[in-house]
C-alpha cells in the first residue's frame, strides 16, 4: 500500500507496475486497491485515474515472435521467480503478474514505445492548455513556487544552478527542497514567466541558455533542469540561444510541436490566435516533431511551418523572424495586416484596418520606438495611408489625394 500514499499524475500512473497490472488483469483485490483505497485518499483524482486506465487499455503490442527455446526459458524464469515469492494470499495475483510479464516480454520488450511518444505530446499539450496571458495583465509577471512577482519591462531574469532566481539585482530564493520534499514530491515545480502585450523580457536559465521573450507570451521553465534532459514550454514567441551540452538534450514544446536541439540558436512562434506555428533556425540543427509524430530536421536559414498535420520547410532571411529582439521589425513581402498584428502585440493596441488596405504587401524595416505614433508615421509616409485614434482603437484609412 506504500505506493498509494502519494498522489500520481497520468505519466506516473502509466509507469506504475501495479496500476498497469490492474488495468490489464483486474481482480477484486486490485479493484479495491485502486477504486476504493486510492480514491478514498484522493477523490479529486478519479478523472485522472480513469483517463490513465483508458490509455493503458488502448495499448497496442508490437508483434515480436520468440523461438520455442526462448519461450521455454522465459516461462521457466517466470515460474522460478513465482515459487521464490509464493504466498497463498496472492497466488492469483502472482499468476496474473506472471502472465503480464509474459505478454510484455513476448509482445513488447519494453512498455509501448509508440504510446510513450504520444503521451509526451499529450503531456506538453496539457501543461500548456491553461497557460495563457491574462488579457487584463499589463506588466511582466514571474510566477514562482510560492509567490508572484511583477517584473520591470525588458528586465533580465537569471536562474543559478541551485534554482535561485534574481531579478534586477534582487535575489529570490527558491523553495528548500529538503524541507518541502513531501508536499511536492510527486512532480517538479515549473516557474512561469508571463509577458503581456506591450512588454518584453529576457531570461538566463540555470544551464546558461539565454531566452528572449516577446509580447503576448507565456514561458514555463524548471528551477533546475533534470539530469537526463532540459525542457521548456512556450505559448507565444521566443528567440533562444541554447547552451551547448552534447550529452544533455534540450527540448522546447508547444501545443502543436516539439523541438529538439543539442546546442543552437533559433526562434519559435506559437501564438494561440494564429493558425500555424513556426521554427526558424539561425545556427546549428534542430529536429521538429508535430503531434502526429511526424518529424523534420531543418538547417540554418530555414523556416519550418506546422499547420495541423502539415509540415513545410522553406529558405528564409532569419532576421525577418528575430529582428524584434533588437527593437526592429524587418519584413519582406509581408501583408500590412500581418505587420499590424505584430505591432498590436508589441504595443498593446488594437487596429481597425479595411481588408483592401491590409492586403498591401510591404518590405522594409521599422524601428520600434517607444511611441507607436512614430512607427505609424513611417508607415503613413511610405504607404500613403493615414491613422487616427478612436476609442482606444487605431483606425487605418487611405489618404485621398
Amino acid at each position: 500500500m506504500e505506493e498509494l500514499r502519494h498522489r500520481k499524475n497520468i505519466d506516473q500512473l502509466l509507469h506504475d507496475k501495479s496500476f498497469i497490472l490492474w488495468c490489464l488483469f483486474p481482480t477484486e483485490e486490485s479493484d479495491k486497491q485502486w477504486k476504493e483505497n486510492y480514491l478514498s485518499l484522493y477523490p479529486e483524482e478519479a478523472e485522472t485515474l480513469m483517463l490513465a486506465r483508458e490509455k493503458v487499455c488502448r495499448l497496442k503490442f508490437n508483434h515480436v515472435r520468440l523461438a520455442f527455446a526462448e519461450k521455454t526459458a522465459l516461462k521457466k524464469r517466470i515460474l522460478d521467480n513465482y515459487e521464490k515469492h509464493r504466498k497463498p494470499k496472492y497466488i492469483r495475483l502472482s499468476w496474473l503478474f506472471a502472465a503480464a510479464c509474459l505478454l510484455i516480454f513476448c509482445f513488447l520488450g519494453s512498455l509501448y514505445l509508440q504510446y510513450q511518444e504520444v503521451s509526451n505530446v499529450e503531456l506538453s499539450t496539457s501543461v500548456l492548455a491553461d497557460v495563457k496571458v491574462d488579457p487584463e495583465q499589463k506588466e511582466v509577471e514571474l510566477h514562482l513556487s510560492k509567490e508572484k512577482i511583477q517584473v520591470t519591462d525588458n528586465s533580465t531574469i537569471s536562474v543559478d544552478k541551485k534554482g535561485n532566481v534574481q531579478v534586477a539585482e534582487i535575489e529570490i530564493k527558491s523553495i528548500d527542497r529538503k524541507q518541502h520534499f513531501e508536499q511536492e514530491k510527486e512532480d517538479e515545480h515549473l516557474n512561469m514567466l508571463s509577458v503581456p502585450n506591450g512588454r518584453r523580457s529576457s531570461l538566463i536559465l540555470s544551464d546558461g541558455t539565454k531566452v528572449w521573450i516577446n509580447s503576448g507570451t507565456v514561458l514555463q521553465f524548471p528551477e533546475t533542469f533534470e539530469k537526463e534532459k532540459r525542457v521548456l514550454y512556450v505559448n507565444g514567441e521566443i528567440y533562444i540561444e541554447v547552451a551547448k551540452h552534447p550529452q544533455w538534450p534540450f527540448y522546447v514544446k508547444t501545443n502543436q510541436m516539439e523541438v529538439q536541439v543539442l546546442g543552437t540558436s533559433f526562434g519559435i512562434t506559437a501564438y494561440d490566435d494564429e493558425i500555424f506555428q513556426t521554427v526558424v533556425l539561425k545556427e546549428g540543427s534542430v529536429f521538429v516533431k508535430n503531434n502526429q509524430g511526424n518529424g523534420q530536421t531543418i538547417q540554418p536559414n530555414q523556416c519550418l511551418m506546422v499547420e495541423k498535420e502539415e509540415m513545410t520547410v522553406k529558405d528564409v532571411d532569419v532576421y525577418d523572424y528575430i529582428s524584434w529582439i533588437d527593437g526592429v521589425l524587418q519584413f519582406h513581402e509581408k501583408s500590412l495586416q500581418k505587420v499590424l498584428n505584430s505591432l498590436s502585440r508589441y504595443y498593446r493596441v488594437r487596429f481597425d484596418c479595411p481588408m483592401e488596405i491590409g492586403q498591401i504587401k510591404c518590405s522594409g524595416n521599422l524601428v520600434l520606438f517607444d511611441d507607436i505614433d512614430q512607427v505609424l508615421q513611417t508607415l503613413q509616409r511610405t504607404l500613403s495611408i493615414s491613422f487616427s485614434h478612436r476609442d482606444e482603437v487605431i483606425k487605418i484609412e487611405y489618404v485621398h489625394k
